[in-house]
């Protein structure tokens, strides 16, 4: 529930031409899903007044309150708070929660720890996020943005307390933007995200942000959507000129235990 509801507010947010530098639509996603079904609606409304973000100063065109009250309308027309259900899906928090203890457990955070529990996260609680029928093959619409989304919101979830730690969401680099750039001990680990439908793609695009921000290293992680019998591995690694490509593969099209056969 909670990636419908972010995606619902980002596209709220771009058909009015407002620009959200850093993340509103995230905390007020995590907001409606945690708070809404139990608070009024005049509960809710100071609670959004109180997340703190940039997001005012930078459309200083806009009143908070009465955005703020349009927005909670349209999310209450679109995702009824009453409606039975509404918090007992799996939530892919309750896997962040688990992955955040584990990754408290050790003295230096990497970005390969990191991204692996990601990976972990993403395979036990979001496969559904991204289809509309993984029956018949279909795909949300932007599931790349999707795969975006649940990292940003992992991200802050493993970050949280721990003092250090940045995370940037689509910056610009040369003529294009990086879909996900990660700071740790102050170096900037550079993440694009890709869904795998037939073709292998990415590592060309990934190459040239490196080179664009001083690079050797890069991660491209690959939503795998393929059926079983035409998936193929594909590289930990690809040794370039420029740097060397780290590869992280997430099974979004996994077969069903009830399919598995006994070896």
């Amino acid at each position: 529930m909670i990636f419908s509801i972010q995606r619902f507010i980002e596209d709220y947010f771009q058909k009015r031409n407002v620009s959200d530098v850093d993340q509103f639509a995230v905390s007020l996603a995590n907001l409606y899903d945690r708070r809404r079904a139990q608070t009024s609606r005049d509960q809710f409304l100071l609670a959004m007044r109180r997340v703190r973000t940039l997001f005012y100063k930078n459309n200083v065109s806009l009143n908070r309150p009465d955005f703020e009250r349009g927005l909670l309308k349209v999310l209450d027309d679109r995702f009824d708070p009453k409606k039975k259900g509404f918090e007992k899906e799996p939530h892919f928090s309750s896997n962040l929660s688990q992955a955040r203890k584990r990754l408290s457990l050790r003295r230096r955070l990497t970005i390969n720890q990191i991204l692996l529990e990601y990976k972990r996260a993403v395979e036990a609680r979001a496969i559904d996020a991204f289809w509309k029928s993984r029956k018949k093959g279909n795909l949300r619409s932007r599931p790349e943005s999707i795969a975006q989304s649940l990292l940003a919101t992992a991200l802050r979830m493993f970050f949280r307390n721990r003092g250090y730690g940045l995370e940037f969401r689509e910056f610009a680099s040369g003529v294009g933007f990086v879909d996900i750039g990660v700071v740790l001990s102050h170096v900037l680990h550079l993440i694009e995200l890709k869904v795998l439908v037939k073709s292998f793609q990415g590592p060309a695009q990934l190459q040239q942000y490196m080179v664009s921000e001083g690079r050797r290293e890069g991660w491209l992680i690959v939503l795998d959507t393929r059926p079983d019998n035409l998936k193929t591995i594909l590289p930990p690694t690809i040794h370039t000129k420029r740097g060397d490509i780290r590869i992280l593969s997430i099974d979004i099209n996994p077969v069903a235990p009830s399919k598995k056969k006994l070896r």
